[in-house]
């Protein structure tokens, strides 16, 4: 007899949670091992010294932090006049802080059109904006344990710590908590209002209203909180502006529109709206107005020629003629603008058989050299007039204005000559080779202090009689050349990654190396080395901060040598660490900020991935 053996049904069960939670993450990374562990409490022991210590040097009472809050202004446009410019009638002087908010406002308007129009944001979940609660209560509660207060005062930090974490943690509960349903520009704006709130209400030591040398509490923004609230709504405004562009314009054109806003708004900013400058009317009528006409009739009808499908060689030979004529035009006494015409014209021309085309593309490449022509001419005028703001320095920026001039200026200009000149060490051609080699080699083999006293010392001696170059343009020169030599090197790391099988297929195509460069390999190597270039700002901006040792009043130097030796209206002699951490800070904020948008950027295009 046999017996059958049966099994019974197996019950399905749920899989079994993984342990989690603080305490099992600590056990597992700080904890899992007896040299972890006391590595982990070292550690610990090290970072609560080094917290309490630099809490008890921010809030020892000893400490001058009003020297900072005083000096806001000085240290953001250092002495842009407040009355620069005297009224020939009534003799008054005329307030031009005006220019200044402008600035912010057109800086602000593009901020908000370009997160509106590319949709930077998303959304965040509960758990999220909670976790970044969590984290504030942790470091006000470290604050009220380790800093340096009274009994009343560390029981206030305590109480204000756990109140933030206990809300936050249990805004974190809930089955939908990890649904992200929180718009991240929401969070953000909220953010900037308790911003704006704290510089409208929390007060400060800041001079008196009623007498300038005497220190009294006041908000920030006492005097600029119509400004903010303007520049605020501003932005709220600019919000549904684009809501409404959104339903008759492209997505497209709006972008296009926003990075072309973008261009222009630093030439506009700095040569038109804080420099002012003294157009002379007359000038530009006999002399701008009729060479521009002259160039974009003329310049129009020989590149309608060099881009048609008969020109062929003889066409770039013309072109070259004119390429070749240019120097010239720097020996005679030509005015100023015809010699940067005949310039542009001659780049114009060489680029006519890679940049130009049949129909549509033959007359958007006509509109462009017309709209180059207004925007050159016009950039012109405004570099030759002398500026009308009266400063004793002799520059009419200063402070963090000055050094974001100097950043940007240097980055925009060392960036074209960088990717020419690895263009050039990469090209089969020994004489560009050896050229844009031994212009690299030399340039990275000094430090940035050497060739901003070459331009200074050096630079006057070697010009010629009666040519003068500013301070800051010899500044923005040394900086621009010794940024451009770094840029080289990562681009051409850059070109090094394209495969060959790229440059092949562009051939085959019947593609041009002009062609294939601009088209083809450049964009795939800018975009491996994306990280690099970011770096590459990051330190010009930094590096912006050696032209303190020239005498440029940027932010630096007006935080190292200016305040610190400060005795009227207010003394503030010695106040030097104070200005410093300031100065740190700031600095700080601007490279994290751009090393962040860095890391999305990488995230979009897929740097790493693909």
């Amino acid at each position: 007899m046999s017996e059958r053996i049966t099994a019974d049904p197996l019950q399905e069960l749920a899989p079994e949670v993984p342990p989690h939670g603080p305490v099992v993450w600590m056990r597992e990374n700080l904890f899992s091992s007896i040299g972890s562990t006391i590595l982990s409490v070292v550690s610990l022991v090290v970072v609560l010294f080094a917290v309490r210590g630099l809490l008890g040097f921010i809030f020892d009472p000893s400490r001058r932090w009003d020297a900072v809050t005083t000096n806001l202004r000085l240290l953001m446009v250092q002495a842009y006049p407040a009355g620069g410019i005297t009224d020939p009638e009534t003799g008054e002087a005329i307030n031009q802080m005006g220019r200044i908010w402008t600035s912010v406002g057109i800086v602000v308007v593009l901020i908000a059109l370009t997160i509106d129009i590319f949709r930077i944001g998303g959304t965040m979940s509960r758990r999220q904006v909670g976790g970044v609660g969590l984290r504030i209560g942790a470091a006000l509660l470290v604050i009220g344990i380790l800093g340096p207060f009274s009994l009343m005062g560390r029981v206030g930090w305590l109480v204000v710590g756990s109140t933030v974490g206990g809300l936050c943690y249990l805004f974190r509960q809930g089955e939908t908590a990890k649904q992200p349903t929180i718009p991240t520009l929401g969070v953000v704006t909220v953010a900037m209002i308790g911003v704006l709130a704290a510089l409208v209400l929390v007060p400060v030591p800041v001079p008196s209203m009623t007498d300038d040398r005497v220190l009294a509490f006041e908000p920030v923004a006492r005097s600029t909180w119509l400004p903010w609230t303007i520049l605020f709504l501003v932005a709220v405004a600019t919000h549904f502006v684009v809501q409404g562009l959104r339903r008759t314009v492209a997505d497209s054109v709006l972008r296009r529109t926003v990075v072309a806003l973008w261009v222009a708004s630093f030439p506009l900013i700095v040569l038109a709206i804080l420099r002012d400058p003294g157009i002379d009317y007359t000038e530009v009528a006999q002399l701008y107005i009729p060479a521009g006409v002259a160039f974009a009739v003329g310049g129009g009808l020989l590149l309608w020629y060099l881009t048609g499908p008969g020109s062929g060689e003889a066409g770039r030979a013309l072109a070259m003629l004119f390429l070749v004529a240019s120097p010239f035009f720097f020996f005679f006494s030509m005015p100023f603008v015809i010699r940067w015409l005949w310039v542009s014209l001659a780049l114009f021309a060489m680029a006519a058989p890679t940049f130009g085309g049949e129909g549509a593309a033959r007359l958007r490449y006509l509109y462009a050299w017309v709209a180059w022509v207004a925007v050159l001419a016009y950039l012109l005028v405004l570099i030759t007039a002398e500026s009308t703001v009266e400063i004793r320095t002799g520059f009419f920026a200063g402070g963090l204005t000055l050094t974001f001039i100097l950043a940007i200026t240097g980055l925009t200009l060392s960036f074209p000559i960088g990717v020419v000149l690895a263009l050039g060490r990469t090209s089969s051609l020994p004489l560009f080779r050896l050229m844009s080699t031994a212009y690299i080699e030399l340039v990275r083999g000094v430090p940035l202090i050497t060739w901003l006293l070459v331009a200074f010392l050096m630079l006057p001696v070697a010009l010629p009689q009666g040519v003068a170059i500013g301070n800051v343009m010899r500044a923005v020169g040394a900086i621009t050349f010794f940024s451009a030599a770094y840029l080289a090197e990562n681009v051409r790391g850059g070109l090094q990654s394209v495969s060959k099988g790229q440059f092949e297929a562009a051939g085959a195509l019947g593609m041009s190396t002009l062609q294939t460069t601009v088209f083809i390999t450049l964009p795939q190597a800018l975009r491996a080395v994306i990280p690099a270039l970011v770096g590459q700002v990051i330190a010009v901006f930094k590096d912006t901060s050696l032209v303190t040792i020239v005498g440029l009043f940027d932010f630096l130097h007006i935080a190292r040598a200016i305040i610190p030796t400060q005795t009227q209206p207010i003394n503030f002699l010695g106040s030097i660490k104070e200005t410093l951490i300031f100065a740190a800070l700031v600095y700080w904020i601007f490279t994290f900020t751009t090393s962040r948008i860095s890391l999305r950027l990488e995230k979009k295009l897929g740097v790493g991935e693909r």
